[in-house]
């Protein structure tokens, strides 16, 4: 992968002036384009970036295979995106005549702050907010629309349905019989649950498509994508579309000065999202070109504590360009947020080379075909050994880094 084209391609949304982005991107081969296909569909950045190609008339530059490509996945994922819509709203339904109290989280509700036309993002799954009082009902409706519960995490669930074949990453943008929904449950008490039942208190309503739609505040999901962010951070894979969405809402925004100082309100009661707000702002700020924050996120950035800034200032162009699983920098900023080094340097060694199974990638069904089971027999071996490739490769550029961090991090405190 050309990681020269790759930074061409993420400052064209952080710069403005055309010419620089012809001289830039027309030095580059259609063969050198074809080896980041997969950064820029993993990324989130395909569709983003050809609207953004189009904006600065820069079409000229770019090979027209690659146009035609990214034009071709354009108009599939507005064929897709339509589908998903007929499935969200009816989901929207189902919930309201059920009488629950919900929001709906990410996806259709980004535009237009975060994401200008919603055809743009490659969209995977539906996510919903509501009570964990409402988790069997909510499972219930789901179960009716032939969806089956296939994970549980800490305040989440995810339903899958249509599932028992994995999807091809060639049709990443087509429309597909396999559908997704996480709902993300509140008032309980799991240790990584960031949300708590104020979100459901301060819902909005949403005019879409002549529909009424629970959304939440705009403070609530400014919050959320910070957290979201931070969350990911704080793992293998950040998709580079999630910071760039940030950054459009902050711009979207930046003249609100009553939401700002609602999320100064906020951040001042929340050191941890404080820290998370800050940390993914300084990241955007220096990804995309944020160049007039809101004082408010000026002062979370000058808040961060100083191993976490060094963590972002070091790393996040590595995490920015990583290539889909991700890499394994983020213990280190695991290690830069620790309050007890043994204990964290023990989850850490558990996470550079785990030894537990990969997770399922299709449902069990034992109703389908003796060679659609053994597709799925394959497609978890394959798995299976794309994740030993990762774990061993990046497991062994994490010990070279965690040497070079030491010595970094012991600066900070001389």
């Amino acid at each position: 992968m050309n990681l020269q084209l790759v930074q061409a391609v993420i400052a064209t949304f952080r710069e403005a002036d055309p010419r620089s982005h012809i001289r830039r991107l027309s030095g580059f081969r259609y063969r050198s384009w074809v080896g980041i296909y997969g950064w820029l569909d993993a990324s989130g950045l395909a569709l983003y970036f050809l609207a953004r190609v189009r904006e600065l008339g820069v079409e000229a530059a770019i090979p027209v295979r690659v146009l035609q490509r990214l034009e071709e996945n354009a108009t599939d994922n507005k064929k897709k995106t339509a589908s998903m819509l007929r499935e969200f709203m009816m989901l929207n339904n189902d919930f309201k005549n059920a009488g629950m109290l919900y929001a709906n989280l990410k996806g259709f509700t980004l535009t237009p702050d975060s994401c200008a036309d919603i055809a743009l993002r490659c969209q995977l799954d539906l996510d919903f907010l509501m009570s964990s009082k409402d988790a069997l009902r909510c499972e219930s409706i789901l179960a009716e629309r032939g969806y089956s519960l296939v994970s549980t995490g800490a305040g989440s669930k995810e339903f899958k349905a249509d599932s028992e074949q994995l999807p091809s990453v060639r049709d990443l943008y087509k429309t597909k019989p396999q559908r997704s929904v996480e709902v993300h449950f509140v008032d309980c008490d799991g240790p990584d649950s960031f949300l708590s039942e104020n979100e459901l208190s301060r819902l909005q309503l949403k005019i879409w498509k002549g529909s009424e739609l629970s959304v939440l505040s705009d403070l609530d999901k400014f919050l959320g994508h910070a957290r979201h962010l931070f969350k990911h951070l704080k793992s293998e894979w950040t998709r580079t579309s999630w910071l760039l969405e940030y950054a459009n809402f902050i711009r979207f925004h930046q003249e609100n000065h009553e939401l700002w100082f609602e999320v100064r309100k906020h951040l001042i009661q929340d050191p941890k999202t404080k820290v998370a707000v800050g940390a993914v702002t300084l990241f955007a700020e220096r990804s995309f070109g944020l160049f007039s924050l809101p004082e408010t996120l000026k002062w979370s950035v000058r808040e961060l504590p100083a191993p976490v800034r060094l963590w972002v200032e070091r790393y996040g162009n590595n995490v920015l360009v990583a290539k889909y699983p991700g890499t394994k920098l983020y213990l280190l900023l695991l290690r830069a947020m620790s309050h007890d080094e043994a204990e964290t340097l023990q989850e850490i060694r558990n996470k550079v080379f785990p030894i537990h199974r990969p997770p399922k990638v299709t449902v069990a069904n034992q109703k389908i075909s003796f060679t659609l089971q053994l597709n799925q027999l394959w497609n978890q071996f394959s798995f299976f050994f794309f994740r030993l490739k990762f774990h061993i490769r990046q497991g062994v550029s994490y010990r070279i880094e965690a040497a070079r961090w030491k010595q970094c991090s012991a600066s900070l405190e001389m």
